[in-house]
């Protein structure tokens, strides 16, 4: 299990870590300082790998998105954006939803700024002083490439999130971060150059395959250029900002790009579509630029908190699927999924008026009513359920209504009926989600089955017995809610516990290449290699092949590929966005939504999303517009 890899070796004393609000403490006690830092190889090597350490997060006990204990990329707030996603807490909701009104001094909104500015400035005071160090030409060129590419990626996820930011390309002190906001065209340009110059560079390497594992590479370079044209096609078809080209010309551009990752040794992972997010796997050329964990503390992760159940290494599961993701994977023959054509009852006018009433479906077998409707807990000398058991059972019924109860529930077959709706089904939708009656052997932790893996473990309604084998799989408060089991293990020598997750987790990998190629296809007239790309994915998937169509077909075949293949992964929601399809997903078309378990939005949840066309992109930081008044305020955003 145990990865070592080159960036591992981080100093004991890095760059420090700045932003446009502490750039002057360059010299802590415990750090060395920059006029230091670049004198030697040694240390040039150290710096190097220090340009990486704000990824990783210092405390992984705590996966609340809050001030006091957030460090590192963050993961589970973008998933939490997601169409595929429902972000729960029990305390602190994902405001950039829940909120009414967008609120600019909400904490993640002024962290994004910072971790990303942090790393933006150690990397200019990388550039500015790498060529101290007495490196060989072809390592100081090649961490100069490797510096830009970083300046580049963070740039990127800068302007996907607030559509402009300052562009600060040199090294500045606190008194010169006055900049007002470059346009989201001239942060893609800037972001443009960068990656040209790793592309231009005899010493950048095709990939990183082999020699330095999963730094970046001339692949990672013409991924990451290619997509930064994707999103200057998107400008030029918005028209906000005058840009240098059309949108055709810059889909041709990325186009060019794309077809270049391939020639740099990068390709689509040839085996089982969920086996390629197994730590042993991660190495795959499929990999293009991932951001590593190990076992190690420091490097670690704790994924495995965020998605698994109680049931799957008693984790919190605070990251779950949306119900309207997992309706949305197709039929194992391609069609798209209907309820009703499952259960024909789906639509009947009863459920129309009062969608909640769907649970009656949703109920475990084996319950019956005597003629004064109690459940019957004993008959003939078998016992069904205890007291306490009928009691949770009768909550249930009275709030579906005994009339409806008695009219569309199946005592000996709710079960296979319901199970039924996930059956010939995308095989991705197993791969990724725990289903409601699907047997599950898991493992939770030491002090349970004797610390082995509990056998047939299943998602129950209601919740009644836990137990070890064959009990219902446990999740927590909100029971009836689907679990991930992409990213998740289920077996006690997969992992030493649920805070060391080794699972690399992909910045860009071939797929979402492939899949951007795709959709830049349809724009330039070539939908016929769409499909050959999308097919190609599908394949993978054991999913049948899709046919050519009209463009506006292709490109939602491509939408389907990258929301289900993706999840999870930090994409869907700039996806949508760019697409012009977030209300429509997330929110189901709706301006207010949430709440979701298996039979859809269910006030029990109580909570919402609320969705404003100003939503996206960001406002910039309230306490960055104080601070530099040069930073415009986003209309429709409280400061």
């Amino acid at each position: 299990m145990m990865k070592h890899y080159g960036f591992f070796a981080f100093a004991l004393a890095v760059l420090p870590a700045v932003s446009c609000t502490d750039m002057l403490d360059i010299a802590p006690a415990n750090q060395i300082a920059s006029a230091n830092m670049w004198t030697t190889e040694s240390l040039a090597d150290k710096g190097m790998a220090g340009l990486y350490d704000n990824f990783y997060r210092d405390d992984l006990s705590r996966i609340q998105l809050r001030h006091n204990d957030m460090t590192g990329i963050n993961r589970q707030g973008w998933m939490g954006m997601e169409f595929q996603t429902d972000f729960v807490s029990d305390n602190y909701h994902l405001r950039a939803l829940s909120d009414a009104t967008k609120d600019a001094t909400e904490f993640v909104v002024w962290y994004e700024w910072k971790w990303a500015y942090t790393s933006v400035h150690q990397i200019n005071d990388a550039l500015a002083n790498l060529h101290r160090a007495g490196l060989s030409t072809e390592k100081y060129e090649r961490y100069i490439c490797e510096a830009r590419f970083l300046r580049a990626w963070f740039y990127s996820r800068l302007n996907k999130i607030y559509g402009g930011v300052p562009l600060y390309l040199e090294v500045i002190s606190e008194d010169q971060c006055t900049k007002g906001q470059s346009t989201a065209v001239e942060v893609w340009n800037a972001v443009v150059t960068d990656l040209t110059y790793c592309i231009d560079s005899p010493y950048c390497p095709d990939n990183t395959l082999t020699d330095n594992y999963g730094r970046p590479s001339k692949g990672a370079a013409y991924s990451l250029r290619g997509m930064a044209y994707m999103w200057l096609a998107y400008e030029a078809e918005r028209g906000e900002t005058p840009t240098e080209y059309s949108a055709d010309q810059y889909y041709q551009m990325a186009v060019n790009d794309f077809e270049k990752v391939d020639d740099c040794g990068y390709g689509l992972w040839a085996g089982k579509f969920i086996d390629f997010f197994n730590y042993t796997n991660e190495k795959d050329h499929e990999m293009i630029f991932p951001l590593q964990f190990t076992s190690d503390a420091g490097y670690c992760d704790n994924l495995q908190l965020m998605i698994g159940g109680r049931d799957t290494w008693n984790s919190w599961s605070n990251v779950r699927p949306a119900s309207d993701f997992v309706d949305y994977f197709q039929n194992e023959d391609g069609s798209e999924f209907h309820w009703e054509d499952v259960i024909p009852e789906w639509n009947d006018a009863v459920f129309q008026n009062d969608l909640t009433k769907r649970e009656v479906f949703f109920i475990r077998d084996g319950i019956y009513l005597d003629g004064n409707d109690n459940v019957i807990t004993e008959q003939d000398g078998t016992r069904y359920w205890s007291d306490d058991e009928a009691g949770i059972i009768r909550e249930r019924i009275q709030r579906i209504g005994v009339d409806i109860f008695k009219e569309y529930y199946k005592p000996e077959g709710n079960e296979d009926r319901v199970r039924a709706a996930y059956e010939k089904r995308d095989p991705r939708l197993k791969d990724i989600v725990l289903t409601p009656y699907e047997p599950y052997d898991t493992f939770k932790d030491a002090t349970d089955n004797g610390g082995q893996i509990q056998i047939g473990k299943e998602l129950r309604w209601p919740f009644l017995n836990e137990g070890d084998n064959y009990g219902d799989y446990y999740i927590g408060d909100y029971q009836t809610m689907y679990v991930y089991k992409k990213y998740s293990y289920n077996k006690p020598e997969d992992l030493i516990d649920r805070l060391r997750c080794p699972t690399d987790w992909p910045l860009i990998r071939y797929t979402d290449v492939a899949l951007q190629l795709a959709e830049a296809y349809v724009h330039v007239g070539r939908a016929g290699d769409a499909v050959d790309i999308v097919n190609q994915i599908r394949s993978r998937a054991g999913m049948p092949p899709v046919s050519t169509g009209t463009d506006e077909q292709v490109m939602e075949a491509i939408r389907y590929e990258r929301r289900v293949e993706l999840c999870l992964e930090g994409h869907d929601f700039f996806d949508e966005w760019r697409w012009g399809t977030y209300k429509e997903m997330k929110f189901q078309g709706q301006d207010t939504y949430g709440g979701q378990n298996w039979w859809g939005e269910w006030e029990g949840y109580n909570y919402n999303w609320y969705y404003t066309d100003d939503m996206y992109p960001w406002g910039a930081p309230a306490g960055e517009c104080q601070r530099n008044p040069n930073l415009k305020q986003k209309p429709g955003w409280a400061y």
